[in-house]
């Protein structure tokens, strides 16, 4: 019998240090790993090669007040919520009343890419992946490993895919660009997302796979040779692409790559793939849902581009989004498909409220019927994360959760404010 989940965050951070898991590395490149230093005011930082620190600040917010925000100044010695081990990490959940957690690299994680030493990439998704496996055995009903592809090249993130499949705790495998290193899809990508597909694994990346804020002025980058993806038509399908964001191209929005995907074919190639965006929002969704097919509809006849389905289609049956608190996109749920939303906590990060995420859900989902509830709220996640199978989420949808809290749910903001 499949465990009963009532709360599962799609988007939490394992802000531990990086001295935790870099000792897994070989001896002779543990230098070029992340390491913590000492900042000028008193604070941590985390440093890679170079390159400027990371402050700790914002990104361990859990319990402040809006007062309380800092950028920098925090010290990992004074274990801040977010930051311990896995027992602790089981209780904060408890206090937060969240049962299950996918979890993440801290932020520094996607620092990784100003790192050029591919056998240095390798060594440190090896040693994240193998720590990271042994902090969600301790419970992996609970905790959901996320594994890091190295943003190297194809043959890597495949290699590392097969070793971290066979890892216990991990749940999902991340990407922190398109698996050839680039932000850019190619056809070199195809090999990855073949076995992927066979495993069944949910690919899941931060905002995006990369290049929404550059790929105007960087159409197609090619990644070691391998050419980019392409489609059938009169136009290439970056020019193709940009007409089908609907203005939306902000760089944390995962549209760009999400085109990239049904435009080039990946997704009917690799039906079983399914994707999961973190931190991307749901409110602008519906919006561009609405307009994507009817300026495809204006738009394949000149270029002479054809696809098998809608491009909503290719969305709702291969493409989640997660959310913090998002009145809006929950009013339009139905717009999206209730199957496709995932609420997150993003703990410790300053868009989580931790550990007040009740108050938070009661809020967001007041008045919303208890199938949908359930879906946005666990159900959709479990599914994703494989806990549970599409045939058990349609059931518990129907039952009621296991505890229905009686709370006062203060106005957004009023915990935290001064």
């Amino acid at each position: 019998m499949a465990m009963k989940y009532n709360r599962i965050s799609a988007d939490g951070h394992i802000e531990c240090p990086p001295t935790a898991w870099v000792e897994r590395m070989p001896k002779n490149l543990r230098e070029f790993a992340p390491k913590v230093v000492r900042l000028p005011d008193g604070g941590d930082g985390v440093q890679i090669g170079n390159h400027e620190p990371a402050p700790l600040g914002l990104q361990l917010t859990g319990g402040q007040k809006y007062t309380e925000y800092v950028t920098r100044g925090l010290r990992f010695e004074d274990n801040p919520p977010g930051t311990g081990d896995p027992a602790q990490r089981i209780k904060e959940m408890d206090q937060d009343g969240v049962d299950a957690e996918v979890l993440y690299t801290a932020v520094v994680g996607t620092a990784l890419t100003k790192i050029k030493d591919p056998l240095v990439l390798k060594e440190i998704a090896r040693a994240y992946n193998s720590w990271v496996s042994e902090y969600c055995s301790y419970n992996k009903d609970r905790l959901l490993g996320c594994a890091v592809m190295p943003p190297t090249n194809t043959q890597d993130a495949i290699e590392e895919l097969e070793r971290a499949a066979k890892l216990p705790g991990m749940r999902m495998l991340q990407l922190l660009t398109f698996p050839n290193g680039g932000s850019w899809g190619t056809v070199g990508d195809e090999p990855f997302w073949a076995r992927a597909n066979e495993l069944g694994w949910t690919v899941t990346g931060h905002h995006n796979f990369g290049g929404e804020d550059k790929a105007k002025s960087h159409p197609l980058p090619g990644q070691q040779g391998d050419k980019p993806l392409q489609m059938e038509g009169a136009v290439d399908l970056s020019m193709f692409a940009w007409l089908l964001t609907c203005d939306l191209p902000i760089p944390t929005l995962p549209i760009l790559t999400i085109e990239q995907l049904f435009l080039g074919g990946v997704l009917d190639r690799n039906p079983k793939l399914r994707f999961l965006f973190a931190e991307s929002g749901i409110g602008w969704v519906p919006y561009w849902m609405e307009q994507i097919d009817d300026r495809f509809e204006r738009h394949r006849h000149w270029a002479k581009v054809k696809l098998p389905k809608k491009p909503t289609d290719y969305i709702r049956e291969h493409i989640y989004f997660a959310f913090q608190e998002d009145h809006a996109g929950v009013a339009l749920r139905h717009s999206i498909g209730i199957n496709n939303i995932c609420w997150a906590s993003d703990f410790p990060h300053s868009v989580g409220d931790w550990p007040f995420s009740r108050e938070t859900c009661e809020r967001n989902f007041k008045g919303i019927p208890e199938s949908d509830r359930r879906r946005m709220e666990a159900l959709n996640g479990a599914y994703i994360s494989g806990l549970i199978t599409k045939e058990e989420r349609e059931r518990q949808a129907t039952e009621q959760r296991s505890s229905v809290p009686l709370l006062k749910v203060p106005e957004r903001g009023a915990r935290r404010s001064a």
